[in-house]
């Protein structure tokens, strides 16, 4: 994804703005695959300011995700605003990323923002009611008839700490 800066370079001050839609393939994010059900949109407005570029905008996407409780797959709205820097020859200090020529690439850029502001984990619905920790049966379609009374979790003795009158 490559945005052509050749007339802003030319012209310090001279704001710019440009659409972008981008079919991006799944990202492998530390054994997490992200995958996009929809192209990224992508707003940018830049200018030059003598120095580099001063890119901000907007990105949004639909991720193809899976639920944390269930693991239905589902379809998930997935947005955010930016304001990045770009220079010609950054030294190791500036935090900013680097362009060459007339062109800013920004797929490093668009990368290390989804990774950013990937959720953690992603749930269909906020109702969801999850798996049976017993039989696994998903509690948003059937209801099991396992005893979850008498479940044993190395957790239970926690739940009578908030019970617990005693002052510490």
């Amino acid at each position: 994804m490559k945005l052509n800066v050749a007339e802003q370079l030319k012209l310090a001050g001279k704001a710019a703005h440009a659409d972008l839609s981008v079919a991006f393939e799944p990202l492998d994010y530390s054994g997490r695959i992200v995958a996009f059900a929809a192209p990224l949109q992508l707003k940018v407005d830049y200018v030059y300011d003598g120095d580099g570029f001063h890119v901000k905008g907007r990105l949004d996407t639909v991720l193809a995700s899976e639920c944390a409780l269930c693991g239905r797959s589902f379809e998930e709205p997935f947005g955010f605003s930016f304001s990045e820097r770009f220079m010609k020859n950054p030294s190791e200090e500036d935090e900013c990323y680097e362009y060459r020529g007339e062109e800013l690439d920004l797929n490093r850029m668009v990368n290390d923002l989804i990774f950013l502001n990937l959720p953690l984990s992603s749930v269909c619905d906020e109702a969801c009611k999850g798996l049976c920790p017993v039989c696994g049966c998903n509690l948003n379609m059937a209801r099991c008839s396992c005893a979850q009374d008498g479940l044993k979790t190395p957790f239970l003795s926690l739940g009578t700490l908030l019970n617990d009158d005693k002052e510490v």
